[in-house]
């Protein structure tokens, strides 16, 4: 099997009880569960949440 590294954007809209923006997104980052699942030929052996941002 090739390894390939795929980079892909994925926009999350919250809502938060939290005072800071900046608090939310420690919040976010720490907590927050996330998955991709294979398929029959696309194996997922890593994830890593990079950097959250805002805009």
């Amino acid at each position: 099997m090739k390894s390939h590294l795929l980079y892909l954007t994925v926009r999350v809209e919250v809502e938060s009880s939290l005072q800071s923006l900046s608090e939310t997104i420690a919040e976010f980052e720490q907590n927050t569960g996330y998955s991709f699942s294979d398929t029959e030929n696309v194996r997922v052996t890593n994830t890593e949440l990079l950097e959250a941002e805002t805009f």
